[in-house]
């Protein structure tokens, strides 16, 4: 048995595809996609700064429940 030199299949053709220009109705999928997927970024970002940050001063001096159980009345 020999060995080819190059493995490529050389009965496929070489045909070059070039990119065609997009009508404004087949964009509109792929700019609402974009446009949900920023706004939903946005969302958690603002959601995530919003947050209270966790400190240990803030959590050592926060009011906590207690955990013995209390008697009616009392």
């Amino acid at each position: 048995m020999s060995a080819k030199s190059d493995p490529r299949d050389e009965s496929a053709g070489a045909e070059y595809s070039y990119r065609r220009t997009l009508s404004a109705g087949e964009l509109l999928p792929a700019i609402g996609v974009g446009m949900a997927a920023g706004l939903l970024a946005f969302y958690v970002t603002r959601v995530f700064l919003q947050r209270t940050p966790l400190s240990a001063r803030a959590v050592a001096t926060s009011p906590r429940r207690s955990r013995v159980a209390r008697a009616p009345g009392g």
